[in-house]
């Protein structure tokens, strides 16, 4: 009886930990006193056309601006782009300086891009424009007309959309920052960590290890902890610079980790001690603390902004359920109260959690809440398995998985889901970890 309760348990936490705990779970569905979910589809965007470099330019790089131009757009959620088919004869060579905006509104554009490129000694001069059609007017931005080359071509684009985004939405965008994700060549191939940038681009492995890896997070100073089965146990590592170093190799699960760069500690998830309970740490492995205590399975663990509290996963109740404590484990809080699967928290800087949830069907769909319970909000809804949500820095965007066209990928939505963008375009890629 011991065994087999030992195998079970085991069982349990490696289902836990890819995300898949609970396949029979019930919906995340709002009772009536609480009013219902708001499923948001379509939203009122930026009549934007973006006119080809390529259509101009005898450049190559010319191409590789486009795509990236148009990818970043489209993923900054702001933007409607305009078919090149819908713009009016004429248009198509049309040079930076002379713009007629008659034609451009007429095509439906309420705003128009367009640039020029050209060889400049060992580089490439690029001169990238915001046209205000409906003002008539070329809008004066940060960003400055430059030489570039083919190695920081895309940080240019980068730097030029964010300006685009800064001025309709007061913020800048988010290109240029990074991510973390679990990286597959196919369902059930082994798990790599990698990193790449938010459009999806420029993906690189994080270590060299041939283990098994799963559940990235940012580390302090930019390094990386992960879990990683190097050693046959599933041990808690940080990496940097490529190189892992272990951190955490209790027996059984070392998993979850969550760093808060507010006071230097580490939450993660330890099951030591026969069952998995919530635990904190300091950066190198040391004044291990126990913040959990019961027969229960306790994990996920995720630091709110300013390190006071600990969001985390819990089947206390007989299903996994959010629930919220103090940082020292006092004052446990139940988040969220209906549905039977709840889990994957992740916390914005606006106090506001995404995770996972299944609904009656068994789908998994990304849902929001405040961390004081209200404005519960769906995010997606039946559009294959959507999973891991993870909050960017402004707390205006979540990153997740998802299965809808049928290979997994990350997307990127706005925080009321009224844009959702293919962040990667091929491969496998889950469990996405948005960082700076």
């Amino acid at each position: 009886m011991q065994n087999e309760k030992h195998h079970g348990y085991w069982l349990l936490m490696g289902l836990c930990a890819f995300g898949l705990y609970s396949s029979s779970a019930q919906a995340q569905t709002v009772d009536a006193p609480r009013g219902e979910v708001t499923v948001y589809v379509s939203s009122q965007k930026v009549a934007l056309a973006v006119l080809p470099l390529a259509e101009s330019s005898k450049v190559d790089l010319a191409r590789q601006i486009d795509d990236t131009l148009t990818h970043t757009l489209n993923l900054s959620g702001v933007f409607s782009l305009l078919p090149v088919a819908s713009f009016m004869p004429g248009l198509m060579q049309e040079p930076m300086a002379t713009t007629d905006y008659s034609k451009w509104h007429i095509s439906g554009a309420s705003a128009l891009i367009k640039g020029e490129v050209r060889s400049s000694g060992s580089g490439y001069w690029l001169d990238l424009g915001l046209f205000d059609v409906d003002g008539s007017k070329r809008v004066s931005l940060s960003w400055q007309a430059k030489t570039v080359t083919s190695s920081n071509v895309r940080s240019a684009v980068y730097e030029f959309v964010n300006a685009v985004v800064g001025y309709y939405t007061g913020e800048p965008g988010f290109f240029g920052q990074s991510m973390l994700a679990v990286s597959r060549d196919g369902r059930g191939k082994d798990a790599r960590i990698v990193s790449m940038s938010t459009d999806g681009t420029g993906v690189s492995r994080v270590t060299k290890s041939t283990a098994i890896e799963m559940l990235p997070a940012w580390g302090p100073d930019g390094s990386v902890l992960l879990t990683s089965y190097a050693k046959g146990n599933p041990d808690l590592y940080i990496v940097r610079g490529g190189n892992g170093k272990r951190i955490s190799s209790h027996p059984g699960m070392n998993s979850g980790a969550s760093y808060c760069p507010g006071n230097g500690r580490i939450a993660l998830t330890l099951a030591k001690d026969g069952d998995a309970e919530i635990y904190t740490m300091a950066k190198d492995g040391s004044d291990l603390r126990r913040l959990t205590t019961n027969r229960a399975i306790d994990t996920s663990p995720v630091w709110s902004p300013d390190c006071s509290k600990i969001a985390f996963v819990s089947d206390r109740a007989g299903s996994p359920q959010i629930y919220i404590m103090d940082a020292n484990g006092s004052n446990t809080t139940r988040l969220t109260t209906v549905g039977k699967y709840n889990a994957n928290p992740s916390w914005s800087k606006n106090d506001v959690i995404a995770f996972s949830a299944r609904d009656e069907s068994h789908n998994l769909d990304i849902y929001t809440i405040r961390a004081d319970g209200s404005d519960l909000t769906r995010i997606t809804q039946q559009q294959g398995k959507n999973d891991k949500p993870s909050w960017s820095p402004c707390g205006r965007y979540i990153a997740f998985s998802s299965t809808r066209d049928g290979s997994s990928r990350i997307y990127i939505a706005t925080s009321d889901g009224k844009s959702q963008i293919a962040a990667t375009t091929s491969g496998w890629y889950e469990n996405p970890v948005w960082g700076h």
